[in-house]
């Protein structure tokens, strides 16, 4: 299961975490758990939205370096988020954030590195990026084209003019201090790919290809103009649309018959207007069928990505 999800303290969403161990302990921000570590904790995993999965507030907390881990109480096949030394990253490498802004069920961010700076006898990892939220506090920063975690997110810079759209990361090597038996850095291999998109019949036990791509956006229904035509008198009132949002594949259902998504660990019915994360190899059915799922996410890098147009603070805490 995606490793990352939303932090809820009492009903309302306050930040973000990312689990790092395969038993369920999580990383977030030590400000995002200060306010009240005796409330009811639960975390939401971006791929399982609706599911609640209790939290354990642990004793593991660094607040002067802004770093926490906490324990999520409930078995899950979780796929741990690898931590590698920031100082892999060099100025001006390219970086992404992956988390939940306050207005949206999800969101992501691309930017660059920029360094280090200190304050107080403590060292922050500074990244340029515009795209940094409320909410975001305890998500996690990676170095492109990694897959590894080099930062937790802990304050947004919005100055008018100088240091503009700084944001300032705990390194994750305040992570593994607070956890040294069970954590540990990793060398960072750089794997840069274009991502695939792959959908299939299922037809028994043998596959019949219907589109390979590395452009996900795409549309399903009867009409012929849709990428992927339907032509099965049984589907004339199905439609839907596959799309990327960071790197994360999203399902939006348009039609009035309902369609079903099997996973792994879920099996959703998804009604018109609704929408969904997709994960590899899940399968995706409608009335003439089973589409297989499989792809590959392409690196989250926007080298044409603009500043901040305007600024309305000095500094945000991201949750």
């Amino acid at each position: 299961m995606d490793a990352i999800g939303r932090l809820v303290r009492d009903g309302v969403p306050v930040g973000t975490a990312f689990v790092v161990t395969a038993d369920g302990l999580a990383a977030t921000a030590a400000h995002v758990i200060a306010p009240d570590a005796d409330a009811d904790w639960t975390f939401v995993p971006l791929t399982m939205p609706g599911r609640s999965l209790p939290v354990e507030i642990s004793a593991l907390v660094d607040e002067a370096a802004d770093v926490a881990l906490v324990r999520i109480g409930e078995a899950v096949d979780w796929q741990p988020m690898a931590l590698a030394p920031h100082r892999n990253a060099t100025p001006g490498a390219a970086v992404h954030l992956r988390g939940f802004a306050r207005s949206r069920d999800y969101d992501a961010g691309v930017g660059s590195y920029v360094g280090e700076t200190s304050e107080d006898g403590r060292s922050w990892v500074k990244i340029s990026c515009r795209h940094a939220q409320h909410g975001m506090s305890g998500a996690p920063v990676l170095l492109t084209g990694t897959g590894c975690v080099i930062g937790v997110v802990s304050l947004r810079l919005n100055a008018a003019r100088w240091n503009r759209d700084s944001v300032l990361l705990a390194p994750v090597e305040r992570l593994v201090a607070l956890e040294p038996d069970r954590l540990r850095l990793v060398s960072p291999v750089h794997r840069f790919v274009d991502g695939t998109l792959r959908l299939s019949w299922m037809r028994g036990d043998a596959t019949e290809p219907i589109l390979e791509t590395d452009d996900f956006n795409v549309s399903l229904g009867r009409s012929a103009a849709n990428r992927v035509h339907l032509p099965d008198l049984r589907d004339s009132r199905f439609h839907g649309h596959l799309s990327l949002v960071g790197t994360t594949l999203v399902y939006q259902h348009l039609g009035p018959r309902p369609a079903y998504l099997h996973g792994a660990t879920r099996q959703l019915k998804i009604g018109k207007g609704e929408s969904c994360t997709v994960g590899d190899k899940d399968r995706l059915r409608v009335a003439s069928g089973t589409m297989l799922v499989e792809f590959s996410a392409p690196d989250l890098y926007d080298p044409y990505a603009k500043p901040t147009e305007s600024a309305d603070e000095e500094a945000t805490r991201g949750g």
